[in-house]
């Protein structure tokens, strides 16, 4: 993934935090029918960001599929790391040698699964995995049957900058508050 997608989506990670946080408190007294308008600019905001996030890791998988080469990974180092409401992720640091013969360390989020399957305890069990990458970019690599795969991202986004986009059309366009239809009756 480019680095300035990645950038942007911590980015609107951070605000997104920031307005469930508004909303959680009630620091800003908004009625719901602005606080509906409000999400839906943010998702006609957010899900082309997803979207192409998406489509971005399902080009680079399809292309790793297509010419990716597989070599011998060593796993250096691993961390998991628990979040709000029991969501969890999971990374190995992975030492590799492509073909071009340049050693590699490259960090990896990988499935539950496969962490367990390589960890006990505190210690890694099975340091060997398998690296997939791409020759013409050896940061295109994934570790192959572990590589956690975002490509849904991509329904997401578009899902939620057309729901956004009907949102705010119902919200902006069509919707009359109840005080508004007494005064018109």
């Amino acid at each position: 993934m480019p680095r300035w997608l990645d950038d942007c989506k911590k980015i609107l990670t951070h605000v997104l935090r920031l307005f469930r946080t508004v909303a959680e408190f009630n620091s800003i007294h908004m009625d719901k029918p602005t606080q509906i308008k409000l999400v839906a600019v943010i998702a006609i905001l957010a899900g082309p960001f997803l979207a192409i996030q998406g489509y971005n890791t399902k080009q680079s998988l399809a292309e790793l599929e297509k010419d990716g080469i597989t070599v011998e990974g060593v796993i250096d180092g691993g961390e998991s790391s628990s979040g709000r409401r029991r969501s969890s992720s999971y990374s190995f640091d992975v030492s590799f040698s492509p073909q071009t013969g340049v050693p590699q360390k490259k960090p990896f989020k990988v499935t539950s699964g496969f962490f367990k399957a390589h960890v006990s305890g505190d210690t890694i069990s099975d340091p060997k995995v398998q690296v997939r990458y791409l020759p013409t970019n050896t940061d295109t690599a994934i570790l192959v049957g572990g590589s956690t795969d975002n490509s849904w991202t991509f329904l997401v986004g578009i899902a939620a900058c057309l729901g956004g986009l009907l949102t705010a059309i119902y919200m902006f366009v069509i919707y009359k508050p109840a005080s508004a239809q007494a005064e018109h009756a």
